[in-house]
């Protein structure tokens, strides 16, 4: 007898063991919220969009509804939401207002959209889509119930790409820690990454082009890398613009025409720009500059980069060949070993311009020109104590802040 009530009772939890996971596995059939129902609210999930009654290739079909649904389901472990190979059209923002949310593509399509194909290679750009409608933002970080920081939010291996040049790709409202965008490709869009008070922030591995500007972080930001992407924006925008950032990283990054400004930042602090390579039609390629209350940044190094100007072409902001390509507006700058080239400039041109600042250190660059100037190197009043060496000749130097400045030319041949 008892023999038959242990079989029995075993019995009787394998049944309940196959119930609970013939419900779980069919989780997705529910219109309410699937985990709450459960009571698995507080679990870490992975979720396939198309689980969920996302449509790919569907053009009238707003999918934006599907990754919310999915979002609000999930507990304060977050979760991963995987993009499969296909074009998921949407015409309203996905809205994340919450931390540990992971979105991951099959793979980023890497493709522009305007080169050739062919069946083996490059046929329908592949990869795991976002279209997004003209003036959307595709992802929006923002919890309008609470103030706190959202965390550990991530971006992988997926294309967001927009039907017109505006909107935002990729939008962060309120104050973040640690958001990583890894293999994105953005074009097609106003501005591709905006960030706000974004701390750790990682942009990396990414293609965003196409696009008015770029990137954004504004607010105050500290320890953002930004690295190994390709960057392009269009005249009128930035490529890479940062306000009060510190302890930054900006390394190894392919940026191209034709931004207004390659790298704008207002207020930098500890911050490196390095082993870039940097193209543009403009003066103005790298400018360090003082933010909306006057203040202006220190202890930053611009070391290593390859910095040209191609088919030259009048400022878009009307700033003239005296603005430098770099512009600098900051104190104990370290301006290191970076090749700037020039096809054609005019004559008089400027390479670097120090505005305004103190202790700052010109040394070991290479400037080559098409044409001469006496002003390769401007240093303005009240720019004090600047040290130039072994970068110009010494009647290539223009120095109007006084006898604390000096250079320390090339030899003459």
């Amino acid at each position: 007898m008892k023999r038959t009530v242990v079989i029995l009772s075993v019995v009787l939890l394998l049944l309940i063991g196959l119930v609970v996971g013939i419900a779980t596995v069919t989780l997705p059939i529910f219109t309410e919220s699937k985990l709450s129902v459960l009571g698995l609210e507080q679990n870490t999930g992975y979720y396939n969009i198309l689980d969920y009654g996302a449509q790919p290739n569907q053009p009238s079909f707003d999918n934006a509804a599907v990754f919310n649904e999915i979002i609000n389901d999930m507990g304060e472990n977050g979760g991963t939401i995987y993009i499969p190979v296909g074009n998921f059209y949407i015409d309203s923002s996905i809205e994340i207002d919450r931390s540990y949310v992971s979105i991951i593509g099959d793979n980023s399509g890497l493709r522009s959209g305007v080169d050739g194909s062919n069946p083996k290679t490059q046929s329908g750009g592949g990869g795991a889509k976002l279209i997004v409608q003209s003036g959307v933002t595709a992802i929006r970080i923002l919890d309008e119930e609470s103030s706190q920081r959202i965390s550990g939010i991530t971006f992988r291996s997926f294309q967001i790409r927009g039907e017109e040049n505006n909107g935002i790709g990729i939008q962060a409202v309120q104050d973040t820690d640690r958001v990583v965008i890894d293999d994105l490709v953005i074009n097609h869009v106003g501005t591709g990454v905006q960030l706000h008070g974004a701390d750790a922030a990682s942009i990396l591995n990414s293609w965003i082009a196409e696009t008015h500007t770029s990137i954004i972080l504004n607010g105050a930001s500290q320890q953002a890398s930004i690295v190994n992407n390709s960057l392009g924006a269009q005249p009128s925008g930035v490529t890479i613009e940062m306000e009060n950032p510190q302890w930054f990283t900006i390394n190894g990054n392919n940026i191209y025409p034709d931004g207004a400004s390659n790298i704008r930042l207002y207020n930098p602090t500890y911050g490196t720009i390095s082993s870039n390579t940097i193209s543009s039609r403009y003066t103005g390629i790298i400018e360090f500059l003082a933010n909306n209350d006057g203040a202006y940044g220190y202890g930053n190094s611009i070391s290593g980069n390859t910095i040209s100007i191609n088919n030259f072409r009048p400022h878009p902001e009307k700033k003239e060949i005296d603005w430098g390509i770099l512009h600098i507006v900051a104190s104990n700058t370290f301006i290191h070993g970076n090749q700037i080239n020039t096809d054609v400039m005019p004559e008089g041109y400027t390479a670097i311009t120090i505005e305004s600042g103190e202790n700052n250190r010109i040394s070991n660059n290479s400037i080559g020109v098409t044409h001469s100037s006496e002003s390769k190197i401007i240093i303005r009043q009240p720019s004090r104590h600047t040290l130039v060496t072994d970068s110009i000749y010494q009647n290539e130097f223009q120095n109007d802040g006084g006898e604390s400045n000096l250079n320390i030319p090339l030899p003459e041949s």
